[in-house]
């Protein structure tokens, strides 16, 4: 009987959109294009008013996961991929509906995410297993192997904040892929930094997949989500368009853009 990983029931996410107008505005055009007029108007005391719109990231998602499984998840910008990271890896809740993980969640959404821009690079690998309830021993034992696959060596006790955005990149997705995930979330990170280290780090996902890790990849490269992922769901204006297997899902991914 198939283990699961991750159980989603008719998410829902909502946003507020704030629009903001003075009481003497012909229009609401008017106002948004004239943000010198509104400050006038709030230093005059003239009143204003604030109009809150709804806007729904997510709508309806539904979907299982089970555990060995690498999920792409594509879509244009703006189709609420990010969203749904950021809800299964707990930053944010969703308005509606029901999540539930079974394993241990590694997330990587942004580069440098979790780090401490004035620890050194050595001091955020331990920070950063501290977060995931490793205790000091396990983190040491994994030391070694993180800062040779991140090739920053030389740079290992330099506070972050000096870090290029290669550099951030390389540290955080070592730290990702080796403080043992159970359940990795990647959001684009591999769109940052060279090929070969783009290569190796392919190869360390599927590494992972083999030790039967479950893996939710959030991608704009094809090649990469079809590398990586047996499974692909497809969203657009926070729905889910197709769910399936990746070569299926990608085609109509494709077909529904050059019918643009």
């Amino acid at each position: 009987m198939s283990q699961m990983a991750i159980k989603a029931e008719n998410i829902w996410k909502e946003y507020q959109i704030r629009h903001h107008f003075d009481a003497q505005a012909s229009s609401l055009k008017e106002i948004l294009n004239s943000p010198l007029k509104r400050m006038i108007n709030n230093i005059k005391g003239i009143s204003s008013h604030n109009i809150n719109e709804p806007f729904w990231a997510l709508q309806n998602i539904s979907f299982e996961i089970e555990h060995g499984e690498s999920v792409g998840i594509i879509g244009r910008n703006g189709a609420g991929k990010s969203t749904l990271l950021k809800i299964l890896s707990r930053i944010t809740r969703p308005t509606r509906g029901q999540l539930t993980l079974f394993e241990k969640v590694n997330s990587l959404l942004e580069i440098g995410t979790g780090f401490n821009a004035e620890l050194s690079g050595r001091d955020n690998i331990y920070l950063n297993g501290s977060f995931l309830g490793m205790k000091q021993k396990e983190i040491k034992n994994q030391f070694d192997e993180i800062v040779a696959f991140s090739e920053i060596e030389q740079f290992i006790d330099t506070p972050v904040k000096y870090y290029s955005s290669g550099m951030y990149l390389r540290l955080a997705f070592s730290v990702a892929v080796h403080l043992t995930p159970e359940l990795l979330l990647l959001d684009e990170v591999l769109a940052v930094g060279d090929a070969s280290f783009r290569q190796k780090s392919m190869e360390k996902m599927k590494e992972l997949l083999h030790s039967g890790a479950t893996i939710i990849f959030v991608s704009h490269s094809d090649a990469a989500i079809e590398e990586i992922c047996n499974r692909v769901i497809y969203l657009d204006h926070g729905k889910i368009l197709s769910d399936g297997p990746t070569s299926q899902v990608l085609g109509l991914y494709q077909k529904s853009i050059n019918l643009e």
